[in-house]
C-alpha cells in the first residue's frame, strides 16, 4: 500500500488530494489523516480532502466503516472540511454513500470522477 499526497493543480491551497495504491484498510486510511495532521498539511486554508480510491483495492465491511467514521467524527479539523471519496467499484462507493446518509456532521460525499469531486469542493470558494 501506498499514498501519494498531491495539491490540486488549479486549487493548491484549497484542495488535498490522497491517492490510495494497492491494498488499503481502516488503519491505512486513519494513520494516512494522522499524517495529514501531524504534518501540519491540512490548514485554515484546505477546503477539502479528495480521497482516490481508484487504483486501490479497499479492504472494508460495516465494523471497519463504523471504526473509521467514529474517528471522523472525534477530528474537529475533518468536520470542518468537504470529504470527497472517488471510486468506480460498488463494494467501495457503498461507504462514502453510507457516510453522506448517516453521518450529516460530516460532509462525505462519493464521487466516480475526479472533476466531480472537484467542482463539489470548489463551489463557495
Amino acid at each position: 500500500m501506498s499514498i501519494e499526497y498531491v495539491k490540486h493543480d488549479l486549487y493548491p491551497e484549497s484542495i488535498l488530494i490522497r491517492n490510495f495504491i494497492g491494498k488499503v484498510d481502516v488503519n491505512d486510511i486513519i494513520d494516512s489523516w494522522e499524517y495529514l495532521n501531524k504534518n501540519k498539511l491540512i490548514d485554515k486554508k484546505i477546503k477539502g480532502v479528495i480521497t482516490n480510491l481508484t487504483g486501490c483495492e479497499l479492504i472494508m465491511d460495516m465494523e471497519s466503516f463504523k471504526t473509521l467514521i467514529a474517528y471522523l467524527k472525534k477530528e474537529d479539523y475533518i468536520k470542518k472540511i468537504k470529504l470527497a471519496v472517488i471510486s468506480n467499484i460498488p463494494e467501495t462507493i457503498v461507504f462514502p454513500f453510507l457516510g453522506e446518509i448517516q453521518e450529516s456532521e460530516l460532509k462525505i460525499k462519493p464521487f466516480s470522477t475526479m472533476e466531480a469531486a472537484v467542482d463539489w469542493i470548489s463551489k463557495g470558494l
